[in-house]
């Protein structure tokens, strides 16, 4: 169904599902780091980079699943907030996805993610205090502790719709019905 804008209304209940599967994914990417999190041993410490990634990926997912959800629904504004609160997670996925630009010096603002002494990125994972940092800016306990809180959101399945989406929502179930 297309709004008088020309947007495209995406259903509750597919929005509901991608934002499950990309909160599992998260969850799961979240443990396989943590897991090898002090590894001594080479390839698992690979593979955790390798998961970081992945774990940026899913996060960035998770976001833009939330913002399509925050149309209709109360419940996911300050989860949103809280989330865009940690860390530009957009630009932390991007800066991960184009390393091989940065590298090259042809990255998105290049001097703000890039050590020009040694030609590393600056957004890199960190353990400190046995915590580990996604790409060295966001808490991962800060993290889980908000995905708690979607996960009880989500499994309650108990909204609050904001008044602008009731008219949508009604034309979505008259279109059901013809």
């Amino acid at each position: 169904m297309k709004q008088s804008n020309n947007e495209v209304v995406i259903s509750i209940s597919l929005i509901t599902v991608k934002c499950q599967w990309w909160l599992s994914a998260l969850n799961e990417q979240i443990k396989r780091v943590e897991k090898k999190m002090n590894s001594p041993i080479y390839e698992e410490q690979v593979q955790r980079i390798a998961d970081d990634h992945f774990l940026k990926i899913s996060l960035k997912k998770l976001c833009e699943w939330l913002t399509e959800f925050d149309k209709y629904v109360e419940e996911f504004e300050d989860i949103l907030k809280k989330l865009n609160s940690l860390y530009n997670i957009k630009l932390l996925r991007d800066v991960s996805e184009h390393e091989v630009d940065y590298y090259k010096q042809k990255g998105n603002k290049q001097n703000k993610f890039i050590n020009k002494d040694y030609n590393q990125p600056i957004i890199r994972p960190l353990i400190i205090n046995e915590v580990y940092y996604i790409g060295g800016k966001i808490n991962i306990n800060d993290l889980k502790s908000i995905l708690e809180e979607l996960k009880t959101i989500l499994n309650n399945n108990n909204y609050n719709f904001k008044f602008e989406a009731i008219s949508v929502l009604d034309k979505l179930m008259e279109e059901r019905i013809a």
